[in-house]
């Protein structure tokens, strides 16, 4: 059994995937096992992929029919062998230390999940100043319970949910699982394993992880429906969520933050794809069905403006 079991899922990544697997392969931590799951891939991902498991026996590969990157990354969940899990996407890399730090921080048996933060390249991207501060940890403290955390990140403006800046123990993941079929599935996992449990995380304001910027990736390529029913999911997904980890005074406050944020999203996204009637009245749905589940607060005259006319979000971005 490894310390580290590194999931990588590939789709489509021959022009990035042999930099991602050079960072892993490089690491000064060598206890490791690195799953490669093919999504389907038809270019060239698979003979980089294969390159590296002739080569060393701590690689993977496994190919599934192209079924998305949460059941790649659940599918190497269910292989993972090693006591912390690490999801890295395929066109990213880390830096040489990554599992070497982390390793230090698990050595305090009480620590299950190690938190830290992501530089984004290259500089000229086109989103690059947007994206420069977008992925900082909170200050002020090296460890947190789960809850605690993620109080403090909302505070200070830092939440993110990006599953590749951060490493857990396989205990601490459980039977939790990416939910599939979706896009912007990282909300979910990220609310639910620190949320739905309380675990104590430590908090490094270091940036271990390097994100490639590219506007053909999930975050920057023109919405379709499919993002719009997939945060339409989400929505309600989360909204199941107990959040059981906070005290209640607490859990209700926070909980109105976050789901208010992705009825937020949900409403921007029928903008981008270009709202029609059906898409209005599902906007007004959501909007309806998370005031009388979390709070009626949520059910305000500026959020239904916004789901009947979400064309507002292009003629005012601070709405």
């Amino acid at each position: 059994m490894s310390a580290f079991s590194i999931i990588v899922p590939a789709y489509n990544v021959q022009a990035y995937l042999d930099d991602a697997l050079a960072s892993i392969a490089g690491q000064s931590f060598t206890d490791f096992e690195a799953i490669i799951v093919d999504d389907g891939s038809t270019d060239g991902t698979a003979e980089i992929a294969q390159r590296y498991c002739d080569t060393d026996p701590r690689f993977t590969y496994v190919y599934q029919p192209n079924r998305g990157q949460s059941a790649a990354r659940n599918l190497g969940t269910s292989l993972a062998t090693g006591s912390y899990v690490y999801y890295m996407d395929s066109d990213d890399i880390i830096d040489t230390d990554t599992l070497s730090v982390c390793h230090r921080e698990f050595s305090n048996p009480e620590i299950d999940a190690v938190m830290f933060e992501a530089a984004v390249f290259p500089n000229d991207a086109p989103m690059y100043k947007q994206e420069v501060n977008g992925y900082r940890r909170p200050l002020g403290t090296a460890t947190f319970w789960s809850d605690e955390f993620v109080v403090e990140s909302l505070r200070q403006g830092r939440y993110f949910v990006s599953p590749c800046c951060f490493i857990t123990r396989r205990s601490a993941i459980g039977s939790l699982r990416f939910l599939e079929g979706i896009v912007y599935e990282d909300n979910h996992f990220f609310a639910a394993l620190l949320l739905q449990q309380r675990i104590k995380v430590a908090v490094l304001n270091q940036a271990l992880f390097k994100r490639r910027l590219r506007m053909d990736s999930t975050m920057f390529t023109t919405k379709t429906l499919h993002h719009y029913n997939s945060m339409y999911r989400l929505l309600h997904e989360m909204s199941e969520l107990s959040f059981i980890a906070l005290d209640p005074p607490a859990r209700a406050r926070i909980k109105q933050e976050i789901i208010g944020k992705t009825l937020g999203d949900l409403h921007f996204a029928s903008a981008m794809v270009g709202p029609d009637f059906k898409l209005r009245s599902m906007n007004v749905a959501a909007t309806w069905y998370v005031a009388t589940h979390i709070s009626p607060r949520l059910f305000s005259a500026k959020r239904l403006l916004l789901a009947l006319v979400p064309e507002l979000y292009r003629l005012k971005p601070e709405l």
